[in-house]
């Protein structure tokens, strides 16, 4: 019997070579067989080609010898799928508790990826849209502004359209909105102001009609395109919409064509927070059409420029071009208006910059606990490997190589990991809703995100790697059996991989430790900003309206501003009511150099710039603090008055009192203005930046300086809804051609500047709250196996005198040891990575104490959790029985 066991063993290590022999024995028959026919007087040619005819030929002998493998291999694999899901349908409790392990790793990192994926990754709907650029002319000396804050003006734009040889085309836009009544009610819609060149420089054509061209282009062209929102919302998606008319603020336009759902540029989100104001969502577009002196206009930088790279031209040459050409074009300007540059970005990083790091982030940390589930997988490996050494050792005796059963348990593996990868994409769908309604609205093209090719092909991969990679080790060191001391029947039972596993565990503890440090500190920056008080009151109701497509002249405008508060203010509880250009937090401030009478002025003084009527104070419950707040009569009043806050005099009039003192904004034909009051400082750029210095205006003084879009603010006793209602009704009386948008209280603007720390902080706790949960799970599975294992030791320690408390003694020690470990690693990592998260962080250190305790203790106290049920089932071992099983 063993001889021939041994034979069987010789027979399979010596396999290959016996092929070998035997083809070389079969090429010997030829060469004979050849050599006869040659003798008879064949050619040799012809004489080689009779011999394979005869003898079947050496090609046709490797085909078929190859054939055969293909076929063996084939079978074999069809085997190790049969054998396995065998092994795996007679286990039903591990393969479930494996594969959902591997799944909830999947399934997070598959959501987070369909994020990343729609952001970062997939192309966007424009023509070659590696080739397009944003053009910017920032000047160095107007602050900490955003670079893509300033647009070029009207005449550098159309001065670098003629001389740029670097791009094929340019365009400039504009962001708008309008009112359009429809069955009686008025809408706002997010508009764009756009040129002739602005669709051909995208590279993008409509799903119905045409596109606005250069000769759409001019004034008195009332023409549009609409999105593929807007043609299904207000015209059915009807296919006869061209030709038809839409009234914008009291003038019709005709739809000339329709872009596919895909495209949707400008949005709010394709540049940094203000940059585009409040366009949202565009639903339409309209010839820019500027008159000859806007187009002559040097110094006003409102446009938004996009422009199309010539093949061959690098950004970098764009750059150097457009920086030459800037450098004679910023003579032109007005001497206060000096500086100004040139910056060519990438049209992408344009919207992704701002947001790239947060996913990089998201993306790292759900990672980390798709490796934690990956650990986990591996120990339950591990441990079944260590439980199947009787049956590893039976096939190792019977023949079986070392490869195959390493490709056996591998197999396994991958069924498991395919199970969970399956798992996971469905709960990918779930995760990705979750997201979605979490999204702070700030993310571009987050709204596009789903589960599409490119990811469903990730999942995949994602769920063969990490079984695979959970696989392994538990595979190569399972297939280690010692043939001969398994035959002296040493391999009944045995442990495979203790310290690794163990090794494993520790790993586990070290990455959670990580991902709860990061959220910890991330969450107590949340619960700090959240707390921050923002001077103002969040139950007053605000709502936007654009005025100047329909009101063009200061006295129109006037007129309109103030029958519109007088309508309002007649709202029932005591109303107040105010408009301004700029609300707190909205991004939408103007800057202006300014001089302040008897102070050391320097060239590069900047201070925000807003324009308030006189009861927006009051609406808005912001204090005045000395002083008065304007009243209705300073619109007329000279000398001009102005207002400031507590930052401001704080920083400019040291301990002077400024009421009476005099300032004005920079330019040659400003007027000195007289500080009539000084109110309190409120959050208006941040809520995590200190109040910075605010200048206010009247805005019926001032009526034509502003953009045309004010915002109107109330504070009533009345409901939200109500004021909303009895606003509405206000302004239809006064002009029933336009409407309010962006209706919202404070409270939900304040939401909205938290929002995105806010999705940062939800996922990164959810990721460590996963973290944690895999890795209890981890140390439970550990020590419940390690007593299973131990149970004759335990025994035998109990029958020589050991206590039961003893022995749940020495199982919270192998615990808590392994947490220890985990946690000393973490805890240095996150210490040495704490830049990482530095610059998310407001209010506590990246070395935060309250955190770096509360970690430990936290895992802790559920790592003694974790072991009490192992420990308790250690204790009611039975000495008695443990040694007769023994």
């Amino acid at each position: 019997m063993l001889s021939d066991l041994l034979y069987r063993i010789h027979a399979l290590l010596h396999r290959d070579r016996m092929e070998t022999d035997l083809q070389e024995e079969l090429q010997d028959h030829v060469e004979r067989e050849a050599q006869k026919h040659g003798a008879a007087g064949m050619a040799a040619d012809e004489a080689m080609r009779r011999a394979k005819m005869t003898l079947g030929g050496i090609d046709q002998v490797r085909q078929q010898t190859r054939e055969a493998r293909g076929l063996q291999w084939m079978e074999d694999v069809l085997q190790d799928l049969r054998y396995g899901l065998r092994v795996l349908a007679k286990n039903p409790a591990f393969a479930i508790v494996t594969a959902l392990t591997l799944a909830l790793g999947v399934g997070a990192c598959t959501a987070i990826f369909s994020v990343v994926n729609a952001v970062l990754i997939r192309s966007l709907p424009y023509g070659n849209a590696e080739r397009l650029v944003n053009v910017f002319t920032p000047n160095p000396h107007m602050g900490d502004v955003p670079a893509e804050a300033w647009g070029p003006s009207y005449a550098d734009f159309f001065d670098l359209q003629r001389q740029m040889h670097s791009f094929a085309t340019m365009a400039a836009f504009e962001p708008a909105s309008y009112s359009s009544v429809t069955e009686r009610k008025a809408v706002r819609l997010g508009a764009a102001r756009v040129d002739g060149w602005f669709f051909s420089t995208l590279q993008s054509s409509p799903e119905l009609g045409r596109v606005i061209d250069v000769a759409d282009d001019a004034p008195g062209r009332h023409v549009m395109v609409i999105s593929h929102g807007l043609w299904q919302s207000m015209f059915g998606g009807r296919r006869d919409v061209l030709g038809k008319s839409l009234r914008l603020n009291g003038v019709s336009y005709e739809v000339i064509g329709v872009m596919p759902t895909a495209f949707a540029y400008p949005h709010e989100t394709d540049f940094p927070p203000g940059v585009l104001g409040k366009i949202g969502q565009t639903d339409l577009w309209i010839p820019l059409a500027l008159s000859p002196q806007q187009k002559a206009d040097r110094d006003n930088f409102t446009a938004n420029v996009i422009a199309r790279l010539r093949p061959g031209v690098t950004v970098r040459e764009a750059q150097s071009e457009m920086s030459a050409l800037m450098l004679s074009l910023d003579l032109l300007h007005v001497g206060s208006m000096r500086g100004f540059g040139a910056y060519v970005k990438v049209f992408r990083d344009s919207a992704v910059g701002p947001v790239r790091r947060l996913m990089w982030l998201l993306l790292g940390s759900v990672s980390l606990v798709l490796l934690i589930a990956c650990g986990n997988a591996a120990n339950l490996l591990l441990a079944r490997a260590a439980a199947r050494t009787h049956e590893l050792g039976v096939r190792a005796t019977l023949g079986a190589a070392r490869g195959r059963i390493v490709r056996q348990m591998l197999t396994e593996s991958l069924l498991l990991g395919l199970g969970g990868g399956c798992i996971g994409i469905a709960l990918a769908y779930v995760c990705l809703r979750g997201l979605l309604l979490l999204s702070p609205g700030n993310i571009p093209r987050l709204e596009e995100a789903t589960i599409d090719g490119r990811v469903l092909c990730f999942a995949f991969a994602t769920a063969v790697v990490t079984s695979v990679a959970a696989g392994i080790l538990p595979a190569l060191l399972a297939s280690r059996v010692n043939l001969l001391v398994y035959l002296k029947g040493a391999g009944s039972r045995g442990a495979v991989g203790n310290h690794l596993r163990s090794g494993l565990i520790v790993g586990q503890v070290a990455l959670v430790v990580i991902l709860l440090g990061g959220a910890g500190l991330l969450l107590r920056s949340y619960v700090k900003v959240e707390g921050v008080q923002t001077g103002f009151s969040a139950a007053t109701v605000s709502m936007d309206v654009q005025v100047d497509a329909k009101y063009r002249t200061r006295e129109q405008i006037t007129a309109f501003y103030r029958e519109l508060l007088e309508k309002v203010q007649q709202i029932p509880g005591g109303s107040a009511a105010g408009l301004t250009n700029a609300l707190p937090l909205s991004h939408s401030e103007n800057v202006s150099g300014f001089f302040v009478e008897g102070y050391a002025n320097q060239k590069e003084q900047l201070v925000s710039d807003r324009y308030v009527t006189p009861r927006y104070f009051e609406a808005m419950d912001i204090p005045v603090v000395a002083g008065r707040a304007f009243d209705d009569g300073d619109a007329e009043k000279r000398p001009l008055v102005v207002m400031i806050n507590e930052a401001f005099a704080k920083r400019y009039f040291g301990g002077r009192n400024p009421v009476g003192l005099r300032m004005k904004t920079s330019g040659p034909d400003n007027p000195w203005r007289t500080v009539v009051g000084i109110v309190h400082s409120v959050q208006e750029k941040s809520l995590e930046a200190a109040p910075t210095p605010e200048v206010y205006e009247p805005l019926l003084q001032t009526a034509n300086d502003t953009d045309g879009e004010v915002s109107l603010v109330v504070r009533s006793v009345l409901s939200s809804d109500q004021v909303i209602a009895f606003a509405r009704a206000a302004l239809r009386a006064v002009d029933p051609d336009l409407a309010f948008g962006n209706v919202q209280t404070m409270g939900a603007l304040v939401t909205q500047a938290t929002a995105e720390r806010r999705f940062q902080t939800t996922l990164l706790t959810v990721f460590a709250a996963m973290a944690m949960l895999l890795g209890i799970v981890g140390i439970y599975g550990l020590l419940a196996y390690s007593v299973r294992q131990r149970t004759a030791e335990i025994g035998l320690r109990m029958a020589l005198g050991a206590s039961r408390m003893d022995v749940v003694a020495a199982v919270l020690i192998e615990g808590l040891r392994m947490a220890v470990q985990g946690l000393c690693i973490g805890i240095a990592v996150c210490l040495a990575m704490g830049r990482v998260l530095a610059a998310s962080l407001y209010g506590v250190s990246a070395h935060d104490p309250v955190t770096l305790t509360t970690v430990p203790a936290l895992l802790l106290v559920f790592t003694v959790v974790a072991c009490v049920v192992p420990a308790y089932r250690a204790a009611r071992v039975d000495p008695g029985s443990a040694l007769r099983y023994e």
